[in-house]
């Protein structure tokens, strides 16, 4: 048996909850490998280290207090802390900056210009974004032609040393 599987038993193991084959299992691997029997060794200081504290009572005036406290009935309501949390902040900041450019899109007289601004740069980026394509299907046309000669230089490699004799 592995040592992941054995160390999941040695609480079980020290605890007494095993059956006798699962306890000769581990007893036979404990025998064996000394890492587990240091890590076993280790849970029964612990255990023992845990059993030496006292076992403290609470006062019985703070147990009628802690009983004395009424349950509230839960009731549905609308949270709005999930919205506080720092992951969703980003989120929240983003929506935020696209209101205002919407409510300034809204508002602003000039509606025709800002079209045909966000037209043009939008074509631009397009333009560009063909160039890189164009850019990439040439790169791998390249490396198609080299990729024999790439292939063969990494079989070719051998950084372990393995198969030399």
């Amino acid at each position: 048996m592995s040592c992941d599987k054995i160390q999941d038993l040695l609480s079980p193991y020290l605890d007494g909850e095993l059956d006798s084959s699962g306890r000769a299992e581990v007893d036979s691997h404990l025998d064996t490998c000394p890492d587990c029997a240091d890590l076993l060794a280790r849970l029964r200081t612990a255990m023992n280290a845990f059993a030496a504290f006292p076992e403290v009572e609470p006062a019985v005036g703070l147990s009628l207090k802690l009983e004395a406290i009424p349950v509230r009935a839960r009731r549905f309501r609308l949270r709005f802390d999930v919205l506080l949390r720092p992951a969703f902040q980003p989120v929240l900041a983003a929506a935020a900056g696209f209101l205002l450019l919407a409510g300034i899109y809204l508002v602003s007289p000039d509606k025709g210009l800002i079209n045909r601004t966000i037209s043009r740069q939008f074509h631009r980026s397009l333009g560009s974004v063909e160039k890189i394509y164009v850019q990439a299907g040439s790169l791998t046309d390249r490396l198609g032609e080299y990729a024999n000669t790439i292939f063969a230089s990494a079989k070719s490699i051998n950084p372990i040393g393995r198969g030399k004799d």
